[in-house]
């Protein structure tokens, strides 16, 4: 990236960005926002040269970018009750260990306990692997516009052009847990992440042409075989913080069934142009179940709401809403010994009007002449807003050697191809539950 090769092909793909109020200066910024905004611009720039080419390559990888930046905004965050909790039984002050551990993904009814503070740690890592159902192993961007020749008014020329990314992204999430029991049935905790990013984009496989109408011929200008252009960076910090407030409705009295709600607001204290963080104050309302037994189900249900975010358009001031929507987790712990559970859970999120694109191929017409060395096909993407459902599996152990600690793991697996999906997302986590007063 410090390379003059990488930065010159920064400006270039990003200079659309400068002109107007509230853009993202992508020809002096070194954010990693700014890393794949726009290669396609680096081929008009090498293939066609002039400003305007670059314009529309822009406004094609820019919803690509887009996508990503507001997927990375819903990853899933550990539990702020994921340990030991105390189960209040019906006729005695005294609290109880409830044995069943819990859920690793999923939040509980169960409080910890007036007096009693929760601390916990967890690592997780994420390989992001595809978006929209394409890899960003080999993830394409295609351009086309068409235009006056500079000296025939009446020929129009069409331009055409192609190129492929190999895009490596990769984020470690470390995340600091603090429930402290207000009341008996209230509690309040604190979530903070600390995120490191690191991104990679080669682009390769340029493709470049223009057809004239006058003279109805194709005239290839593309770039030298095996031309590629390469950028990375990392970034690391802490995200947006979250405060969240829970209050147990049912299940304090030593019933089976227990009943809780809860609100939570996150605050964009993280780097949004980095990739660390959201750029937008969200607000999600909660409603949790559970079934006290050795196989102990359990069911969350909410909704994230979310405000205005750059990401979601870099190149415009940020208005745009952050996409979001309604939530669920379903599952059950099983009970296997009194200091191990297993924990299974199936989650969704919906996220509502996310930018997203389609690719289409069609045929050139005329077809090239045979030998001219550009393929008579043509990729085309379209960039709309979607609206849609992630799903996944999670299975995980937790485990409390002593009494009041507990170390836990847990696999996270995406089971439909939709939004920005990550290869297997493994987690660990140490937690500790302890009383501050008599």
């Amino acid at each position: 990236m410090k390379a003059k090769a990488l930065l010159l092909f920064i400006s270039f793909a990003c200079l659309p960005t400068v002109y107007s109020f509230g853009q993202v200066d992508c020809l002096t910024s070194t954010k990693l926002i700014c890393e794949f905004p726009a290669s396609a611009g680096a081929l008009g720039t090498i293939s066609f040269g002039g400003k305007s080419y670059i314009n529309l390559g822009e406004a094609e990888a820019n919803p690509i970018n887009a996508s990503i930046a507001a997927q990375l905004t819903q990853l899933p965050i550990p539990s702020a009750t994921v340990g030991v909790v105390s189960l209040q039984q019906k006729g005695s002050e005294i609290g109880v260990p409830f044995e069943n551990l819990g859920p690793v993904l999923t939040d509980r009814p169960d409080t910890v306990g007036k007096g009693h503070l929760f601390m916990g740690f967890s690592y997780q890592h994420f390989n992001l692997s595809s978006l929209d159902g394409v890899s960003l192993g080999s993830l394409p961007v295609d351009f086309s516009f068409s235009q006056p020749s500079p000296f025939n008014p009446s020929d129009t020329q069409t331009f055409y052009g192609s190129e492929n990314n190999n895009i490596s992204f990769t984020l470690d999430q470390y995340v600091g847990v603090a429930t402290l029991g207000i009341t008996k049935t209230t509690d309040i905790s604190v979530i903070l992440p600390f995120n490191s990013v690191a991104l990679g984009v080669k682009s390769s496989g340029f493709q470049a042409f223009f057809y004239d109408s006058v003279s109805n011929t194709y005239t290839n200008e593309s770039p030298a075989a095996g031309t590629s252009v390469s950028t990375n960076g990392t970034a690391s910090g802490v995200g947006d913080v979250t405060v969240s407030i829970k209050q147990l409705l049912l299940g304090g009295e030593g019933s089976r069934a227990a009943v809780a709600a809860g609100a939570s607001i996150r605050f964009p204290s993280g780097d949004a142009l980095n990739y660390l963080g959201s750029g937008a104050v969200g607000g999600n309302a909660y409603g949790l179940f559970e079934y006290r037994a050795r196989l102990a189900p359990h069911l969350k249900l909410s909704y994230q709401w979310n405000g205005d975010s750059q990401v979601v358009n870099i190149q415009a001031a940020p208005t745009t809403r952050l996409p979001g929507g309604l939530q669920y987790a379903a599952g059950a712990d099983f009970k296997v010994v009194r200091s191990l559970t297993l924990a299974f859970d199936l989650l969704g999120n919906q996220f509502v009007n996310t930018p997203s694109f389609a690719q289409t191929t069609s045929n050139l017409t005329p077809a090239p002449a045979a030998g001219s060395g550009i393929n008579p096909q043509f990729t085309t993407q379209t960039n709309f807003l979607n609206t849609y459902s992630t799903a996944n599996v999670s299975a995980g152990l937790k485990w409390s050697p002593f009494p009041h600690f507990l170390l836990y793991g847990n696999v996270l697996k995406q089971v439909n191809n939709v939004g920005l999906r990550s290869n297997l997302v493994p987690l660990a986590g140490i937690a500790y539950n302890f009383r501050m007063r008599k």
